[in-house]
Formats: C-alpha cells, sequence, structure tokens
C-alpha cells in the first residue's frame, strides 16, 4: 500500500483515518498502525496519514495539518475531488498535481461565503448573502459547487456545511427550472 510504503521511505509514524475502526482492521497490514475514527482520538501533525475511505466528516480530523503527507484512498471516485484540487494533490492514478485555477476575486468571494457561515448558516439573512455571492462567482464564471462546498469545510464543520449544501441544492434548483422556464418560453 502506497501509504505505508511512504511512511516507511521517510521514516515517520502513519496513522490510518477511517470513519470506522473496523473499516480499517479487516486489512492485517493497516490493523498494525493506529487508527483514528471519525469518533475517537486526532490526528497529530508530522507524520503520514492514511485517509482510508473517508466520509466528508471524517476528512475533519485533518483540516488543520500542515506538515503532514496524507495519502487518501476514495470510497466513491471523484467525492473529494474538490479537497484535492485546493490542496493541490498528487494524484498517483494520473500522475498529475491536481489544483485549480482561481482567481484572487473568487477567493475573495468564497471567503465571504464562509465568513457569513459564522452562525452555520441557519438563518434567512445568511442565505440571500449566499445567493448573492453565487451569482458573484457566476458572473467571474467560477462557480463550482464542488469549490464552494470544499472551500467551506476547510474551516467550518460538516453539520454547517450541510446547512450550505441544502442553500446551494435550492439556489442550483431554482436556475435549473428558470433555464427550463426561458427555454419553453423561447419556443
Amino acid at each position: 500500500m502506497l501509504g505505508l510504503a511512504i511512511a516507511r521511505e521517510l521514516r515517520l509514524p502513519l496513522t490510518v483515518l477511517s470513519v470506522q475502526k473496523d473499516g480499517a482492521t479487516h486489512h492485517p497490514e493497516l490493523a498494525k498502525h493506529r487508527i483514528v475514527t471519525e469518533r475517537s482520538g486526532s490526528v497529530a501533525d508530522g507524520g503520514v496519514v492514511l485517509a482510508w475511505c473517508p466520509r466528508h466528516k471524517t476528512m475533519e480530523k485533518i483540516q488543520h495539518l500542515e506538515k503532514s503527507v496524507v495519502v487518501l484512498v476514495e470510497w466513491i471516485p471523484g467525492e473529494m475531488e474538490a479537497w484535492a484540487k485546493l490542496k493541490q494533490a498528487y494524484n498517483i492514478v494520473t500522475d498529475e498535481v491536481m489544483g485549480i485555477d482561481i482567481s484572487a476575486e473568487a477567493v475573495e468571494v468564497l471567503e465571504r461565503i464562509v465568513f457569513e457561515g459564522y452562525k452555520g448558516w441557519t438563518d434567512s439573512i445568511s442565505e440571500r448573502m449566499v445567493r448573492s455571492f453565487v451569482d458573484d462567482l457566476i458572473e467571474l464564471g467560477a462557480y463550482n459547487r464542488d469549490l464552494v462546498l470544499a472551500y467551506a469545510r476547510q474551516t467550518k464543520y460538516e453539520s454547517s456545511v450541510q446547512r450550505l449544501e441544502k442553500i446551494l441544492d435550492s439556489y442550483d434548483a431554482a436556475a435549473r427550472h428558470s433555464s427550463a422556464r426561458r427555454s419553453r418560453l423561447e419556443l
């Protein structure tokens, strides 16, 4: 396994991050290492972390890491792609560094969306503000739903991000409805 090989090569401790302990212990090699789950333990910075089929909630445990090597094994292909692009991750399948070309203006709008979530996007004002900021991102040609959510996940808890996700779902549904309506009127 790549995570184990990297840990050995760099002579760094390996921590396995898994949704549940039995998600990793079924593999005998992983069972030999410290396993941190979504509900228990924490990940110290400065080692190798094997994120074994994590969910977004599980990834909260590694958002603070700055000096660690993170090896991500996805359960659902592409589920963590926006996170990987933000982190400029190396994709061993494609042999390339992932990244996203985003303007300073778009980053500023993303920051405003995150700031607006200071209460967890729980009120109508924050919903209206997020909708306005999404309009700004669309104007800049930088709206990517997964990117907005990944950006928010860097500093917000998953329970709050799920409320942001509902706002974006509502926004996207309204935009699709409006587009379909315009198409029918043009006929």
